[in-house]
């Protein structure tokens, strides 16, 4: 199934940069709405965090109409992204990066002590003998204590799924939001992606390809990290996903980050139905050619 991922990913990648004449791009704020149409007005799909490669298809009017890495679309503002030529990206990937895992959001600061930008758990940021920066350039030297981990350290580290409950947690109270993919917001999707990518580990972006990753796991078999799909079990379409924390109970977004059960004798208990449970172990930042 993983090799199956990433000829896929490449083959897309690939064909993305004929059509587009190799363009490609770099988030330069912490977190870039990816928009339906080329319109602040149009539904946000998805979001892109800052120092995410994307390729660009196609642009006009001050947009550009982005590919993520997973090969996820959508329009993205063009003053959200650092146009890079092929050479600036080779650098790029060859440069020492780090990646913040911070599960909230802080603001960074210059050698002044002047705030710079806002950071998410998920933001790339490049790193030198004297500090760190943005895409787009931008100089930073303060970050929090333990707020980064150099991203080659997460893309080949290992995985522990049961630490992805254990992250989803960390957001309990946040709010739901459709195509939110940080701590500003999120949807059910959007955190298990945020979830595995603090692992270094990369999924499909929404719920109804997240189903296919992985293996199939009855539910007497469930271990903490699985994967719970919910829908409709006569067409087995997907509409929601959760993550399995033991104990009948599962982590998700709905309305808010929260904990509820499969028992219908609990408490926690939603009338939500099962179309399926995953075991999902996500293709590895360190295998990505988007990234290294």
């Amino acid at each position: 199934m993983r090799k199956l991922i990433l000829l896929t990913m490449a083959l897309l990648w690939g064909a993305i940069v004929v059509k587009a004449g190799g363009d490609e791009a770099l988030v330069r704020i912490s977190v870039a709405p990816m928009r339906a149409r080329a319109a602040h007005s149009s539904e946000q799909v998805s979001q892109a965090l800052m120092g995410t490669p994307v390729k660009i298809v196609d642009r006009g009017d001050g947009w550009s109409l982005c590919v993520t890495p997973d090969g996820y679309r959508g329009y993205i503002i063009d003053h959200s992204l650092a146009r890079k030529t092929p050479e600036q990206m080779k650098r790029w990937r060859s440069a020492p990066r780090v990646m913040v895992t911070a599960p909230y959001e802080f603001r960074a600061a210059d050698g002044t002590g002047s705030p710079v930008t806002d950071l998410v758990a998920g933001c790339i940021l490049e790193r030198d003998s004297d500090g760190l920066s943005t895409p787009d350039g931008r100089r930073l030297r303060h970050l929090p204590a333990g707020s980064a981990v150099p991203l080659e350290q997460i893309a080949s580290g290992g995985f522990s799924p049961e630490a992805l409950p254990e992250f989803a947690a960390l957001y309990a109270g946040s709010p739901y939001l459709w195509g939110g993919l940080s701590s500003k917001g999120m949807d059910c999707s959007g955190l298990v992606r945020m979830a595995y990518m603090a692992q270094g580990r990369l999924l499909p972006r929404d719920a109804r390809d997240q189903i296919r990753e992985g293996a199939a796991v009855e539910r007497d078999s469930l271990a903490p990290g699985d994967l719970i799909f919910f829908g409709n079990p006569s067409t087995g379409s997907v509409t929601h996903v959760g993550i399995y924390r033991g104990g009948g109970e599962y982590v998700h977004s709905s309305q808010l980050v929260r904990v509820n059960s499969l028992s219908e004798s609990s408490p926690l208990y939603l009338p939500l139905r099962v179309v399926g449970f995953r075991r999902v172990a996500g293709v590895p930042l360190s295998e990505l050619p988007e990234y290294f």
